[in-house]
């Protein structure tokens, strides 16, 4: 618990809980390497993708979510007392989506599927991408 209560006001005044990585793909042309920088909070993030050409793409790539607020009513408890909760929960998806464009113009839209929903893009997964001069791009990250 002290762990915690010192790390999160570190994170806070910090940018130290950020995450950062590489995630290295194949295209038609080659290999292909993308950078990622996501907060350890945020269901979003940058990402730079470099071709085998030389081409690079800069874009976001953002986790779906949901958020839920409310009032619960839990019947009973160990004492058989009536008793209302107020909750919330935030629900992350698997699916994330990313759009970039190249200093060349060119656009790219990736659509990853993650491992590890609550990890962000750190905790792995795969995707495909897809530019408009129609290369694909293959990652398992």
């Amino acid at each position: 618990m002290k762990k915690t209560t010192f790390l999160l006001p570190f994170c806070i005044l910090t940018s130290a809980c950020t995450s950062t990585g590489t995630i290295l793909g194949i295209s038609e042309q080659g290999s292909v390497k993308m950078d990622y920088v996501q907060g350890a909070f945020d269901n979003d993030g940058e990402l730079k993708v470099l071709m085998n050409d030389g081409e690079q793409f800069f874009g976001k790539f953002v986790q779906a979510s949901s958020s839920e607020f409310g009032d619960s009513l839990i019947l009973g408890d160990a004492l058989n007392d009536d008793v209302w909760v107020l909750n919330g929960s935030d629900r992350v998806s698997s699916q994330t989506h990313a759009q970039l464009i190249s200093s060349q113009g060119n656009t790219m839209e990736c659509q990853f599927q993650l491992s590890k929903p609550d990890s962000g893009i750190h905790g792995g997964g795969i995707g495909k991408c897809f530019t408009s001069n129609d290369q694909k791009v293959t990652v398992t990250f």
